[in-house]
């Protein structure tokens, strides 16, 4: 295998997509549901802005006594939070419309073929695939993140440099969900011989993945939770040893019923770093992406096992 040509085969699976009119759906599509958040985060930002605003007018007004804590002014990357968490409830089905007939769909036209009459390789030609759908799809994510950034400037919002840290981590998170049902598609492209069967296949474990399993993960593991401790059974003394030691195991099934259904479900786990990283303003990426490790886990366990999947299937794969 060489790089040179698996770059030639990413280049012209890249070229094949974007001039498609495949692409134009899911960008129009990916970007209609992004503006949706970006609409929501707006108006959640100048609510936030008013309030700072009297915050700031009430402390002005205060002659007397001691000053008061200066209020924090709200952060613009609240509304690239809303703004990206928006599409992940329905941007899996977008990767999946990106990869699901990428293997499929040649062998149903037998132009898979035509790939072995040249000089490429087998691992050259998966490896390309994969490559350049991810290509598509960092163009769409970029793509929709450079047109929400230049439409809130056009509203004078303005994302400071400190920020932009935090904004292009909500994008990447983004993109890793993205091109893990990207890899899911792909996976089944080369299991499957119909396109169709494909497709079907994804939307279904789409929906196993997204809806059924957090759902059901969390109901189970809730019922099973021990009964939150009642501050009379120790004398009505929250700050007790007892109460305290209680209480902290409670909280800690919550987390451990958090951590397990991140490991089940890509969307939990992007919405639970998504809002992790916006949530905690005050603490260092590491230290922030350390106290969410299942849902990192998840966004690189499930793309790596389906590309396996992907690769070792179409390196056995009888191509006539």
């Amino acid at each position: 295998m060489t790089a040179e040509r698996v770059f030639t085969v990413a280049k012209k699976e890249f070229t094949d997509q974007i001039t498609g009119w495949r692409f134009l759906v899911i960008l129009a599509l990916f970007l209609a549901i992004a503006l949706v958040g970006t609409y929501s985060g707006v108006g959640s930002y100048e609510r936030d802005l008013d309030r700072y605003a009297q915050q700031l007018a009430t402390m002005d007004n205060q002659h007397d006594g001691p000053a008061g804590m200066m209020p924090a002014k709200p952060p613009v990357e609240g509304v690239y939070s809303s703004m990206f968490l928006t599409p992940v409830s329905y941007g899996g089905l977008l990767a999946i419309a990106v990869g699901f007939d990428l293997v499929s769909g040649e062998k149903e036209s037998r132009s898979l073929k035509s790939h072995h009459s040249h000089p490429v390789y087998r691992d050259e030609i998966i490896n390309g695939k994969a490559l350049g759908g991810v290509a598509l799809l960092v163009l769409v994510v970029g793509s929709v993140l450079a047109i929400s950034t230049a439409l809130l400037l056009v509203f004078s919002i303005v994302p400071s440099p400190d920020g932009l840290r935090t904004i292009l981590t909500y994008a990447g998170v983004t993109l890793l969900f993205l091109v893990t049902f990207f890899s899911i598609a792909l996976a089944l492209s080369t299991l499957c011989r119909e396109s169709g069967n494909a497709l079907l296949l994804s939307v279904v474990v789409f929906i196993l993945l997204v809806l059924l399993v957090p759902y059901t993960t969390t109901h189970i593991g809730t019922a099973l939770m021990m009964e939150e401790p009642d501050p009379a059974a120790y004398g009505g003394d929250i700050s007790s040893e007892d109460y305290q030691t209680a209480i902290e195991a409670y909280y800690g099934q919550f987390d451990l019923i958090q951590s397990i259904a991140n490991l089940a479900s890509p969307q939990m786990a992007t919405n639970t770093l998504i809002q992790g990283i916006g949530n905690s303003p005050g603490a260092t990426l590491e230290d922030t992406l350390g106290e969410i490790w299942s849902s990192i886990a998840t966004l690189t366990i499930y793309p790596v096992a389906f590309f396996a999947i992907a690769y070792t299937r179409f390196m056995q794969m009888d191509v006539r």
